[in-house]
């Protein structure tokens, strides 16, 4: 005696299908529960910089809502690293002896970027 799986094949692949949607699901919610949760800032970021030609020191003051300490990184106009600096949106931060150059820089905050643009050092 045949049950009704065996004889209608479509309803077998339905159920099929469903389950394999469920697991599909549930596995997706279990991952989104193990996943940080997205903090969205509404923080604006200033950069200033300001170039000391006398002593060949670059001047940083990152302007912020709230204290935090950012990571700055200078690139070169090729894409290579010149430098990272720590910088705290309270005090001024100072690098010396970058030549005169075109720059871009990006400022990060916990691994998200609050700031990016380019800097020309005359």
């Amino acid at each position: 005696m045949k049950n009704n799986l065996q004889t209608n094949p479509l309803l077998f692949k339905m159920i099929v299908l469903i389950t394999c949607s469920m697991l599909v699901m549930l596995y997706n919610k279990s991952l989104a529960a193990e996943a940080p949760p997205i903090s969205y800032t509404t923080t604006r970021v200033a950069v200033n910089f300001t170039h000391n030609t006398e002593k060949n020191e670059l001047i940083i003051r990152v302007k912020s809502g709230r204290e935090a300490i950012m990571q700055l990184f200078i690139f070169s106009a090729d894409g290579i690293l010149i430098r990272e600096v720590a910088v705290n949106t309270r005090k001024m931060t100072t690098i010396k002896g970058l030549k005169k150059g075109f720059y871009l820089y990006e400022c990060f905050d916990h691994d998200e970027r609050m700031k990016s643009g380019s800097l020309l050092i005359k």
